[in-house]
């Protein structure tokens, strides 16, 4: 059989993972970071704890990166090991990460790969404190990807700047065609409790653009505020369409807290079907927790109907025997 040297290399990289501190496992990553593969690049960067190394391999991939890094697998996965370390000396791999764009081949128009790098560069860029991660964060919030424009939303998240909650509410109010950014903008202004953003995160559960209405209600779960699980137990039961319904329930899972898992265990038992179902997988999430699954068989009991009582025979119904 012919040999594979990146199969070969990759399964080198799993076998040293279990000894990272060993001379040869440091030695075989600094050597891999030289490799071909940019997947044996992205491995031994998922291993590396020298970052003086993978700032060197960077510029690299770089270079024709269409050819010598498809889908940004080793320039991806070399940001995201010195993101781990937030080495200050990093800063200029985070600005070129930040920016590029990469526009590979595909059926229809060409696709950009780059947008998870552009994304967790700039929170590189705010974890090093470099004076131009704000600024790289809000160029992103233009992005044509939605996941770049999710990450400029973590970055100034991250950035604990008061004033960026104003930012959020703004992009909250413009809208954006993706919901999975609408959330993380909502998500992020609700943890800011400078000034109160639950009754303007609530009031977007009841606007008539759905994708508006499901990402409120999973940030007011993921934000775990009482006040945000009141407003998703009030809400739910005069909302009439089935997907945002859907989008609560998720939302009360999401909360972990008492009072919604109540909620959930009364749709269960006594919802329609469609909610009870909805319930019951959502609530799966906690699979591990033996006291609420034992709660949730016993409101499915409670949903099936009891079993017809048989009748002696020679007796009919309603009478005594004659």
């Amino acid at each position: 059989m012919k040999r594979d040297p990146v199969a070969e290399a990759l399964q080198a990289l799993s076998e040293a993972a279990g000894r990272p501190h060993d001379a040869a496992t440091l030695a075989l990553v600094r050597d891999s970071l030289a490799h071909r593969s940019n997947h044996v690049v992205a491995r031994a960067a998922d291993l590396s704890a020298l970052a003086p190394d993978l700032i060197t391999a960077f510029p690299r991939f770089l270079e024709d990166p269409v050819r010598r890094d498809p889908g940004c697998v080793a320039k991806t996965g070399i940001v995201h090991a010195l993101l781990s370390f937030g080495d200050a000396a990093a800063s200029d791999v985070f600005l070129r990460g930040a920016v590029h764009v990469q526009r590979e081949p595909a059926f229809g128009p060409p696709i950009d790969t780059a947008p998870e790098l552009r994304a967790t560069s700039a929170m590189g860029l705010v974890v090093t404190g470099h004076p131009a991660a704000l600024t790289i964060c809000v160029g992103l919030l233009v992005d044509p990807e939605p996941t770049a424009r999710a990450g400029g939303i973590r970055g100034l998240v991250a950035s604990g700047r008061p004033d960026v909650a104003l930012l959020l509410r703004f992009l909250a109010l413009r809208g954006d065609d993706e919901p999975g950014v609408l959330a993380e903008a909502f998500s992020g202004l609700l943890g800011f409790s400078a000034d109160d953003p639950v009754p303007f995160v609530a009031q977007r559960l009841a606007s008539d653009n759905r994708d508006i209405a499901r990402a409120a209600a999973m940030a007011l779960g993921d934000c775990r505020r009482p006040e945000a699980v009141v407003t998703l137990r009030e809400r739910l039961p005069g909302e009439d369409r089935p997907d945002v319904r859907h989008a609560i329930i998720l939302g009360l899972v999401a909360s972990r807290d008492d009072t919604g898992f109540d909620v959930l265990l009364e749709l269960v038992a006594r919802g329609s079907a469609a909610d009870s179902k909805a319930a019951v997988e959502a609530l799966r999430l906690y699979a591990h927790d033996d006291a609420l699954q034992r709660r949730v068989n016993a409101a499915l009991d409670a949903r099936r109907p009891a079993p017809l009582t048989r009748r002696s025979p020679g007796r009919r119904a309603g009478g005594t025997a004659p």
